[in-house]
């Protein structure tokens, strides 16, 4: 009997390990997708009571995954995202890989996107150039 209770541990935990990765991917994508269609960009108590945003737990869970997969989450989210979704994107790369960040400001330089931001208790709508230029110099604190 303790023959069968030993071998049955290594099957566990080749078990755990091989099936933990696919379901953190998934748990990533399903933040990625929440941010895709996030209605403010907020970093910070927001509202009221001074919360944490959904958008911001969602992006300190992909920020927070290893580094090739944070920075692919981030890609995908700045091509699919809404202005809001593209400024997480934008804040995470600005983390992982200062030269996307760089090149991907590029990009949105000529858009007329708006950014819903929320400061606070205060909601605003902002040009998301401007968005991009304000993660640059670091005003969004995460």
């Amino acid at each position: 009997m303790s023959t069968a209770r030993s071998a049955t541990w290594p099957l566990i935990l080749l078990l755990f390990f091989t099936v933990s990765p696919v379901l953190a991917d998934n748990t990533v994508d399903a933040a990625v997708i929440r941010l895709a269609t996030i209605g403010q960009f907020a970093f910070g108590g927001v509202g009221y009571a001074g919360v944490t945003s959904k958008g911001e737990t969602d992006f300190k869970f992909a920020l927070a995954q290893p580094k090739p997969t944070a920075r692919k989450a981030f890609e995908r989210l700045f091509a699919i995202g809404n202005p809001q979704g593209k400024s997480y994107a934008l804040s995470g790369l600005k983390k992982l890989a200062p030269e996307q960040f760089a090149e991907l400001i590029a990009t949105v330089a000529k858009s007329t996107e708006e950014v819903e931001v929320m400061h606070g208790c205060i909601i605003s709508h902002e040009p998301l150039p401007e968005v991009a230029k304000q993660i640059g110099q670091g005003k969004f604190r995460f």
